[in-house]
Formats: C-alpha cells, structure tokens, sequence
C-alpha cells in the first residue's frame, strides 16, 4: 500500500512540476527583468550598478504627485465600486429569485465586449456634445456643458467603475452565497435595522469576497494606462501612463522599470493589507 501511494504520489508530483514550474518561470522571469533593469546604469553613462532610478522616481515632484494621482483615482474608484457591489450582491444572493441566473449572466456579458470600444463608447457619453451633456442641457438642468465629464480624474473614476464593476460584484456574491440566511433573519429578529444588519453581518462575512476583490481589481487599477490615456487627459494621468511613454516611447528602461517595482511593493503591500483585514473580519463575524 505505502509503495502504491509513493508512486501516487510520484505521479502526482512529476504531472504538476511541468506547468508549476512554467508559470514560475512566466512570472519570476519579468519580475527580474524589471529588478535588474531599475538598478542598472545607464548604458551611454557606462556599465554598473545604481539607485539613481529609484532616487528620481521617489524625489522628483512630478513622479511623487502622479504618484499621489494615481493611489487617489485608485481608492476613490474601488470605494465607489464596493458602494455599489455589495448591495448589487447582497441582491443577487438573498433577493433576486428566479431572476438570479439571468441578471448574473447578464453581469457577466457585459464584460464581453471589447474595453477599447467600452471606452470610447463611453467617451462619446460624457463629451460636450455627448448623451449626459445634451439630456442635462435639454432639461435645462444646465446652461452649458459639464467640462470635467471627460478628460478628467472623474471621467477615469467613471469608466474604471464601468469596467470593473462585475469583477468586483462577483466574488462579493460568491461570498455572500455561501452566507447561511437565517444568520440575517436572526440579526432582524434581534431588532437589527437594515444598515445594522449590513455593517454587522453581511459585511464580515462578505469579507473573503471583498480581499478576493481588491486583488482583483484596486491592484491592477493602480496599473491601469489605456482608460487614462483615452479619457483622462492630464487631469488623469496615472503611473501607468509614465511607465508606457517612459519604456516604449523614450526608451528609458530605468525609470521605467524603478516605476513599475514601487508599484509591485504597493501592490503587495496592498494584498498584505486586505488579507489582514479580511481575517480580522472573519474572527470579529465568528465572535
């Protein structure tokens, strides 16, 4: 039996070494390429190593405030998106019914159509001459169009809302799913009021779907650079905006590279962050 269970085990180890060890390397690979390229010198300099690259983006006032733009745009986006997912979940999950299903997919495929068409479509929307502008101007709600509509921090925070809300709705769902109802039934026979019940109950023990959230989405908005690229302009220029002209266009491999590695840092800081806060919701909900 132990032999039988060695070579089991074997098998089982030698079938997931390959694929393991390929993403790995796939994620390990980039990782160092961009470590190694933020501390080397600039080959017209000449060879060696450095953190000049490092002391610029954190010392220059433009890299700091663009910086400081970007972590705003990013928070105000996922707070404005959890506002919205944890009542559209909680919906889903207790109170929609029969029409479950249909509204879930319909979530879903709304995710199906390309971005850079979402984006645009949404950059004809929020325009001078666009949908929003000329329904508000023909109620006479105002006398000329909403310039900070488009090419604005707002208009970021609008379509990365757009965009990411179904990545941030479902796995609140899919946590909130898993919630045993008369949990809430009993909050509500206690005398708890519906904002009670919610900040008391279904938010901790939503908590695994929110941190599932945050790495899905708050992380990646950080590096987010076509929706500010298409409808940010300068109000809305992000970090991740930098990193794209600095390598691709000017070539600056340093700088660009020492950007995108204060981005991992945060990003891990980030995940480290919410997986703290996940688990002292889930003791605070178990107690």
């Amino acid at each position: 039996m132990s032999g039988t269970a060695a070579r089991t085990t074997a098998t089982v180890v030698a079938l997931l070494s390959s694929p393991v060890a390929l993403l790995t390397l796939l994620f390990v690979g980039p990782v160092l390429a961009i470590l190694v390229q933020g501390v080397l010198r600039d080959p017209s300099v000449g060879p060696g190593i450095t953190f000049d690259h490092y002391a610029e983006v954190l010392r220059d006032p433009l890299y700091v405030r663009i910086l400081g733009r970007t972590a705003f745009i990013a928070t105000v986006t996922m707070a404005v998106m959890l506002a919205l997912a944890l009542p559209l979940g909680f919906f889903l999950a207790f109170r929609a019914g029969r029409a479950e299903i249909p509204l879930l997919l319909a979530l879903v495929l709304s995710e199906e159509l390309n971005p850079i068409v979402k984006i645009y479509a949404w950059r004809m929307l929020l325009g001078r001459t666009g949908l929003i502008n000329s329904a508000l101007t023909s109620l006479g709600l105002i006398s000329r169009p909403l310039e900070f509509l488009l090419f604005s921090s707002v208009s970021v925070v609008i379509v990365f809302v757009a965009s990411w809300i179904t990545y941030t709705t479902i796995p609140i769902y899919a946590s909130l799913k898993a919630i045993d109802p008369s949990l809430i039934e009993a909050a509500e026979d206690l005398g708890a009021g519906v904002l009670v019940r919610f900040w008391k109950v279904v938010i901790p023990l939503a908590a695994p779907g929110i941190f599932v959230s945050m790495l899905l989405v708050y992380i990646p908005l950080l590096s987010e650079f076509a929706t500010p690229a298409l409808v940010g302009g300068t109000g809305g220029y992000m970090v991740g905006n930098v990193v794209q002209e600095q390598i691709l266009e000017l070539g600056n491999w340093g700088v660009g590279s020492a950007l995108s590695t204060v981005l991992l840092i945060v990003s891990a800081l980030l995940a480290l962050v919410a997986y703290r806060l996940s688990r002292l919701r889930g003791l605070g909900a178990v107690a």
